[in-house]
């Protein structure tokens, strides 16, 4: 079976870092960008990770975060979270919510190969 990486992410350049990053893990990065997309396909494929862009559109974090917390077969997949610095009150609600790590922009761009391994085991 494929690994699995939930992206809940729009920015263009990040999705191509990430996407990269996961080939070379023999993993499959799926975008979805609604809440109810990102539940389901939560829900249905069990991925190793999901990654969100507090930033997206038409997602509502940590109400996503926490219905993904709230049941058993979601619960235990790793969140992590990105967004600009200046949103603190937006991390820390993500962290709240039960987000596994919430970091800023540039965190998670310089660090993106250490989280995707972290998550993404081979």
């Amino acid at each position: 079976m494929s690994k699995k990486v939930i992206l809940a992410v729009n920015n263009m350049i990040f999705t191509s870092k990430i996407m990269s990053i996961l080939d070379g893990l023999e993993a499959e990065g799926i975008k979805a960008i609604r809440s109810n997309d990102i539940f389901t396909k939560a829900h249905d494929l069990r991925p190793e990770l999901i990654i969100i862009d507090l930033n997206l559109n038409g997602i509502e974090a940590p109400s996503l975060i926490n219905k993904l917390r709230s049941y058993k077969v979601t619960e235990e997949i790793p969140i992590v979270c990105y967004s600009p610095t200046i949103l603190v009150d937006q991390m820390d609600a993500a962290l709240k919510a039960g987000a596994t790590e919430v970091l800023s922009n540039t965190k998670m761009t310089s660090r993106m190969n250490r989280i995707l391994g972290k998550y993404v085991h081979n």
